[in-house]
């Protein structure tokens, strides 16, 4: 059985492995997950599996669309009505499971609760793990949008190939 929940502190050796598997070597700095899980960790959703990390989702609300770096300090705002998708990651044996799909399902109702007007995604081409978004984002009815040039992916590492996906959240 899936359990989905917020992240805590104590989850970041398991999001590190995670993201070393998912994105082919790299993780993000325990600085930037403390950040983030600090700053906002009702948007930090982890899924377990036999009280075991399995994946996780986290985003941000911005005041404008945009594509920020990989890695980055929180943007977070509150008020903000564009849910930008920050970070996404599974292990692989669970890539065909429902998993993935079962974390969007949990932030398209946060993203619709909190009145938010579309959801942005950046994501290229060229990986393992764009061809996984790919997957997710076309399943789940996102637009493809422009091109990001010299995009930062991680600190003086930049990339040619992504695009902002964006989806329009319908209120009802």
């Amino acid at each position: 059985m899936v359990i989905l929940r917020k992240a805590k502190l104590s989850d970041i050796k398991q999001i590190q492995e995670i993201e070393k598997e998912y994105y082919e070597g790299f993780s993000c700095p325990e600085k930037t997950l403390i950040e983030w899980i600090n700053g906002s960790n009702e948007n930090f959703i982890v899924a377990e599996v036999n009280n075991v990390i399995v994946g996780f989702i986290f985003f941000e609300y911005l005041a404008k669309i945009s594509a920020i770096p990989f890695i980055h300090k929180l943007e977070h705002n509150l008020k903000g009505k564009y849910v930008y998708i920050s970070e996404i990651g599974i292990l692989n044996k669970f890539r065909n499971s429902d998993i993935l799909q079962k974390l969007f399902d949990k932030l398209f109702e946060k993203s619709k609760k909190d009145g938010c007007n579309a959801i942005i995604w950046l994501t290229g081409s060229k990986s393992k793990h764009d061809n996984i978004e790919l997957s997710i984002l076309q399943k789940n009815g996102f637009e493809k949008g422009e091109n990001v040039k010299h995009w930062e992916a991680y600190p003086c590492h930049f990339l040619d190939d992504h695009y902002l996906w964006i989806k329009p959240i319908q209120i009802t």
